[in-house]
């Protein structure tokens, strides 16, 4: 039990530390800003764009997408391949949230709404995953909201891919239970 004591008396020194760090550097610069632009931007995008016939489906898209990853980005943060210099809250210290819940689920509902056959979607999701890897994480690595420690945008491309098949197929088959079940199949 000692050095669970330990951890808890540096953890304490840590959050003391990135509160001070937050005030002083973060909060209120220019990544900041785009960070809050990233986060509110989408949704109103995403409200013009959407095919509110299909809204629960789509919207379903976007929270799976949401849950993975950040359930992701928790582990690349904690396996320190990636940080996050910039949050938008003190509370996330190494998630970067606006993406995770707005840029990313923006772009995967987008294009399960637009390419609803799979040949077209595995492609867009491609093109998608490249342009992300790519020219996405760079442009936040420039403006040096994201600092890459042991990961190459290259791991990033199959993740993207991965992501939007399984969230797709996932999809799939909850709307093929659900127009079973509605005929009593």
């Amino acid at each position: 039990m000692k050095k669970f004591e330990e951890i808890e008396y540096h953890y304490d020194k840590l959050k003391v530390l990135w509160l001070d760090y937050w005030k002083e550097e973060v909060v209120f610069t220019y990544q900041w800003w785009i960070m809050i632009l990233i986060l509110i931007l989408p949704f109103f995008l995403w409200w013009m764009l959407v095919d509110k016939r299909r809204i629960i489906e789509i919207s379903l898209v976007g929270l799976f997408i949401s849950g993975i990853a950040f359930i992701l980005d928790q582990i690349g943060v904690s396996l320190r391949y990636w940080i996050y210099p910039y949050t938008l809250t003190y509370l996330e210290r190494d998630l970067w949230l606006p993406a995770n819940f707005s840029i990313i689920p923006f772009f995967y509902m987008m294009i399960y709404q637009w390419f609803p056959k799979w040949n077209k979607y595995i492609l867009a999701i491609t093109v998608f995953s490249f342009f992300a890897s790519f020219v996405g994480e760079s442009i936040f690595k420039w403006l040096g909201i994201y600092k890459v420690l042991k990961w190459e945008h290259i791991y990033s491309v199959p993740f993207y891919i991965l992501i939007g098949i399984f969230v797709k197929i996932v999809l799939q088959k909850f709307i093929s239970i659900e127009r079973k079940s509605r005929h009593g199949i």
